[in-house]
């Protein structure tokens, strides 16, 4: 099977992609991958590296407003339809795989005129623009929360199969003490992990610097071990003012090796976008979730509801976010072990840990469409 992937931007969809491609190749269900993405996305170092064989197009993200870049983004767009029609010509994928990115919309649409078999992936509750517009093209739409299918037309229900996420498998398979022992990290102290997805998030960061502060002046810095994923831009802000901090705190811009940071913790606070939701709900963490305002449709808040309505985590909005806040949850969290302990438990049961399998198996259904799998 020769099987066609098309994901980047960010970390969301890249590494559910990555998850999906690698587990194709270690079970030799495709003895041909090759990976479509953009020109200045993470996948342009991450995918090369990983193995995979990648190619770019010339699709740029639609602007959200009048001002955007529209010409440069139609251009780019009516080139990419070009460029994806050569790769689908030359490569004869017998399944296309889009993750939800934009870089998925030509070549999910170039593969149904070329009658190539087609899966389209939404992991947030909400299905993206993208998504929306392929529904009519594409054979099979897996998604990750049951909530999803209240938002696709009826009349293409049929075509939604409930999957789940892909995550890494490293994720499940990282012990405590080895995630700790890695980090450099004490075995005995109460962890927290405060996460803003691969690209960071800066007021994050700012109630997460306030609120470490405001827990030393409650004199529990010798309970307390952070670890800190700030991104590339806030990376010099955080060790600048967390330098004189009593409190072990491990800072880090980008983790390559998340494994390592959710297997060390015991409470996450982070942006509630879909990936990070299946790491953190696959490894049974309780988590205090600040959804991102301005994420189109609100998918975020979406996302986070869900885990917040099966008392898996507590929500803070951005407009209530500040270190006091934080800190006054973080601490009611930590005195209260049972109810810790009870929003790890709920957490548990939201995991989809056979994702990956699953999803897998449907791309080599696909594929026997065209005779092959």
């Amino acid at each position: 099977m020769r099987a066609l992937i098309a994901a980047g931007g960010t970390g969301g969809h890249l590494y559910p992609a990555l998850a999906l491609a690698f587990y194709l190749k270690e079970h030799n269900l495709a003895e041909k991958i090759l990976w479509i993405g953009g020109k200045r996305g993470v996948e342009v170092e991450v995918v090369p590296a990983s193995g995979f064989e990648f190619k770019k197009i010339s699709v740029r993200r639609c602007p959200r407003n009048i001002r955007g870049d529209w010409i440069g983004f139609i251009c780019g767009l009516i080139l990419s339809f070009f460029q994806s029609f050569l790769i689908l010509l030359h490569f004869k994928p017998h399944v296309v795989v889009g993750m939800g990115s934009f870089h998925s919309y030509p070549v999910v649409s170039v593969a149904f005129f070329l009658g190539i078999p087609s899966l389209i992936c939404e992991q947030n509750v909400r299905p993206s623009l993208t998504n929306r517009l392929l529904l009519r093209w594409a054979s099979k739409i897996a998604i990750s929360f049951p909530q999803t299918k209240r938002y696709i037309p009826p009349r293409m229900r049929k075509k939604a199969c409930l999957v789940g996420n892909p995550i890494r498998p490293e994720i499940l398979k990282m012990s405590r003490e080895m995630g700790r022992r890695k980090l450099g990290l004490d075995n005995d102290r109460f962890t927290l992990l405060f996460l803003g997805g691969s690209q960071g998030a800066h007021s994050l960061n700012l109630a997460g610097m306030k609120a470490i502060g405001l827990l030393e002046r409650e004199g529990v810095e010798s309970e307390v071990q952070v670890i800190f994923i700030t991104g590339e831009k806030d990376l010099e802000m955080v060790k600048g003012y967390l330098n004189s901090s009593r409190m072990r705190v491990a800072i880090f811009p980008y983790l390559n090796h998340m494994e390592y940071a959710y297997a060390a913790s015991d409470l996450v606070i982070s942006r509630s976008g879909a990936t990070t939701l299946a790491e953190i709900t696959a490894r049974g963490l309780p988590s205090i979730l600040i959804p991102y305002p301005y994420a189109t449709l609100r998918h975020q808040w979406e996302n986070a509801k869900v885990l917040e309505e099966r008392k898996a985590a507590c929500t803070i909005s951005e407009k209530d976010l500040s270190g006091e806040t934080l800190k006054e949850m973080i601490l009611k969290l930590m005195k209260d072990k049972k109810l810790l302990e009870e929003m790890g438990k709920r957490s548990k049961e939201l995991a989809r840990p056979e994702a990956t399998s699953k999803m897998a198996k449907l791309v080599c259904e696909l594929a026997k469409r065209r005779k092959i799998c």
